[in-house]
């Protein structure tokens, strides 16, 4: 051990004349230890809400999707459809007819939906939909008609059946609008078509954005209702979420125009973007605890010179260099940042996994979507949170290690009583 190791280690000791260094030094580890834990703890809170967001809004929705530009309807989609499936980074694909209708009730309340035309056979590959069925557990669609009815079933959202007080059993129709030319709109009006459906489930996905303006029907009935040959977009699976981009890039090369491939970050870009954004301010403010501990560590590092100066002057006669000196402080302010930050690192991991397992902290599920708080402990942010303490305290203890490495000999032993 060299001895700049040696005599940092004793100085960071209490002794019978300089007790007090040795507690204002438990104060700045302390200060560490909380600005890590806090860091850590809650890094991995926004990744589990960001997360949680994410597999809402993209669960519901399509990895990877496939259309044509202008909305132009995608013909001989099984061919295409063949071809897709055996990239061996998809997972599922699913052929969808997609409108903008009209919801009218019995009782006269009307909203605009977002339509879709799904197989009941392939389309829970690609989507979660399945799972957040109300009233079939197993995941099953049920667009043929009920028992003692003639219409085709339809599915809604949970909020929009609330807003539109319907039920499973209820009558709906969707109004749709046949291309006319202008001339016989503005004789004749829009004459909206209307076709009739039976509610046969309901959807909460907890995501109000599908919740309140999503409704499924069968694919063929999309297809006769919509008088459509084609279907509108086909809609991709894939294992991981970073090779979307890859896979889009890799489409839209291999298709070519007419078709447009777009991946899930282009869905809801600026989310995405505001949530990344979140996390660095999050990151950035409770650095500032870290600093203020680093300005303690600085603090004892002074005080530290002050009352050792005597002792300093004595290894200075000795033959210590001013460099060695120097390192002595530099030790001291890194003892107390690496202890401070393994045991910080290590208290915000514990506090995150007992989360994590027992979700001792519950929050309103009506209000957040879920039931408690949410963590996602990610590797690369206990090693950010780390390095930047580190550094940190390092650079606190640099210029106190200057200070000492500048005192001469003479001046320091002066005052030896």
């Amino acid at each position: 051990m060299s001895y700049e190791l040696f005599v940092a280690r004793r100085y960071l000791k209490a002794k019978h004349r300089s007790g007090f260094l040795s507690v204002i030094s438990f104060i700045a580890v302390g200060g560490v230890i909380l600005g890590v834990a806090a860091l850590v703890i809650m890094l991995s809170v926004t990744n589990g809400f960001s997360g949680e967001v994410k597999n809402r809004l993209i669960g519901m929705n399509a990895h990877v999707s496939i259309g044509r530009y202008y909305g132009a309807p995608i013909e001989q989609a099984d061919t295409l459809l063949a071809h897709i499936v055996k990239m061996p980074v998809v997972r599922g694909a699913a052929p969808i007819v997609e409108a903008k209708l009209g919801l009218y009730t019995n009782d006269g309340d009307f909203s605009g939906v977002i339509v879709w035309g799904i197989d009941p056979q392939n389309f829970g590959q690609v989507s979660d939909l399945p799972k957040h069925l109300e009233y079939d557990k197993q995941g099953q669609f049920h667009f043929d008609p009920p028992e003692g009815e003639k219409y085709p079933g339809i599915i809604v959202g949970a909020s929009l059946a609330n807003r539109l007080r319907i039920g499973v059993g209820d009558r709906v129709f969707l109004l749709s609008i046949q291309k006319r030319p202008i001339e016989e709109v503005l004789m004749d009006g829009l004459a909206p078509k209307y076709h009739p459906y039976v509610v046969t489930d309901l959807f909460a996905s907890g995501m109000y954005h599908y919740d309140d303006t999503f409704a499924f029907v069968g694919l063929d009935e999309a297809r006769r209702m919509l008088a459509m040959d084609g279907v509108s977009a086909i809609h991709l699976r894939i294992d991981d979420l970073d090779d979307a981009t890859t896979l889009r890039d890799e489409l839209d090369e291999d298709l070519g125009y007419p078709f447009h491939v777009t991946d899930w970050t282009q869905q809801f870009p600026e989310l995405f973007h505001w949530m990344e954004l979140e996390k660095i301010v999050i990151f950035t403010a409770l650095s500032l605890i870290i600093v203020v501990a680093a300005f303690n560590i600085m603090s004892i590092l002074t005080m530290s010179i002050l009352i050792k100066t005597p002792e300093i002057g004595i290894l200075r006669a000795m033959g210590a260099q001013a460099k060695g000196i120097g390192r002595v402080f530099i030790f001291q302010g890194m003892f107390i940042g690496v202890f401070g930050t393994a045991l910080g690192c290590l208290i915000g991991l514990a506090v995150c996994v007992v989360q994590d397992r027992l979700q001792i902290i519950s929050i309103p599920s009506d209000i957040y979507i879920i039931s408690s708080l949410p963590v996602d402990m990610q590797p690369l942010d206990f090693v950010a949170v780390s390095v930047m303490s580190i550094v940190i305290c390092l650079l606190a203890a640099v210029i106190p290690a200057r200070k000492a490495a500048s005192l001469e000999p003479v001046e320091a032993i002066r005052y030896i009583m």
